[in-house]
Parts: structure tokens; C-alpha cells; sequence
């Protein structure tokens, strides 16, 4: 599953359903982040079972 965050930014995105998911200018990895923040909208959505990877 990728990872992404904006290029200006430290938060970590992982549901592509997410408001805040990047789309243009960002920074893509495969692997869970050992650096940074993870994205709290995202972290709920896994919890509700409502995350679109």
C-alpha cells in the first residue's frame, strides 16, 4: 500500500479516500514511514473500516 505526504509537509497519507490525500507534489513510498506523523483522518478511517487503498 503506498504512503504519501506533500513534499512540505511531515504527515503521512495512506487512504485514498482521505480529504487531505496528495495528488500533485508529493512523496510516494511502499513501505510504512519510520519518519514523520501519521495522518489522524486516516487512522480513523482504517479503525471504521472505511479506508480506499
Amino acid at each position: 500500500m503506498p504512503y504519501r505526504r506533500k513534499r512540505s509537509s511531515d504527515t503521512w497519507h495512506w487512504c485514498r479516500n482521505c480529504s487531505n490525500w496528495p495528488t500533485s507534489d508529493f512523496v510516494e513510498q511502499s513501505s510504512k514511514p519510520t519518519t514523520g506523523e501519521l495522518d489522524n483522518e486516516c487512522q480513523a478511517k482504517v479503525a471504521a473500516g472505511s479506508c480506499s487503498r
